[in-house]
């Protein structure tokens, strides 16, 4: 495969696709368990209002499934602003969390191979994105918190499969990953186009000189907008998308 000149790296969830309902079903079944007696949609049906309506509080302040734990405690439904959210996170127990993580990504895997049409029903993608992956084909890496394996199949619905080189799963190092990309690809990482709408992994692309890119549609607080407007980070509207395109050479 030939070395692409531009690269485009994006993140998946809130900004390639949208799935509310997937992330709260697997973040209520990574504590609750699997049924594997019932279908998933009987099992979406089971997950409460109102822990439903706590999980799309704090999925504003997440940057990993691990952080969709916070969902659990009661608590989360308080929280203002992302330093009360990090203080909610950092005092789960390690071990906790990490049985959680397992569970909701034994939970997802089981949803995604047994109930294929059900599971990837609850993906949507947004407006204009197939259009941007098709145009930089061949030079895409998604860099994103989910799995690779569930990225790989919400690709492959839309026919976008092979727009993509190259996919970091589970990823909660992105910085590192774009430098990693610059690297094996040849790239210069000032040709690399990075776009996620978690602010922090923003600003710590933008310190590896990557044109990165802060995605105003996915999921975010008033907070983390004043927080961009301070420290001058580049904002990126849905309505944009249609003119980003890679230089031609």
């Amino acid at each position: 495969m030939a070395q692409p000149k531009e690269v485009l790296a994006v993140d998946f969830d809130g900004v390639v696709a949208d799935a509310p309902a997937e992330c709260a079903l697997v973040t209520w079944l990574g504590v609750r368990g699997l049924d594997t007696s019932v279908t998933g949609a009987e099992q979406l049906r089971r997950v409460p209002g109102d822990f439903v309506e706590r999980f799309r509080h704090i999925r504003n302040y997440s940057r990993l499934l691990d952080h969709f734990m916070v969902a659990h405690l009661p608590t989360a439904a308080a929280v203002g602003s992302q330093a009360e959210f990090d203080a909610l996170f950092s005092g789960l127990a390690p071990e906790r969390v990490r049985e959680f993580t397992h569970q909701a990504g034994a939970a997802r895997e089981w949803l995604r191979t047994e109930e294929p049409d059900f599971w990837l029903d609850l993906h949507t993608l947004y407006p204009g994105m197939a259009d941007l992956l098709r145009r930089y084909s061949g030079s895409v890496v998604v860099i994103t918190a989910k799995d690779e394996g569930a990225v790989r199949a919400v690709l492959a619905r839309q026919g976008l499969e092979d727009t993509v080189r190259e996919v970091f799963g589970e990823c909660g190092r992105k910085a590192e990953a774009l430098l990693d990309v610059s690297a094996r690809w040849a790239v210069p990482v000032e040709h690399i186009t990075f776009i996620d709408d978690n602010l922090a992994n923003v600003r710590r692309a933008i310190e590896t000189g990557a044109r990165a890119r802060w995605a105003r549609w996915g999921y975010a607080t008033p907070e983390h907008r004043a927080e961009a407007e301070r420290f001058a980070v580049t904002a990126l509207d849905l309505s944009e998308v249609a003119h980003l395109a890679p230089v031609a050479v």
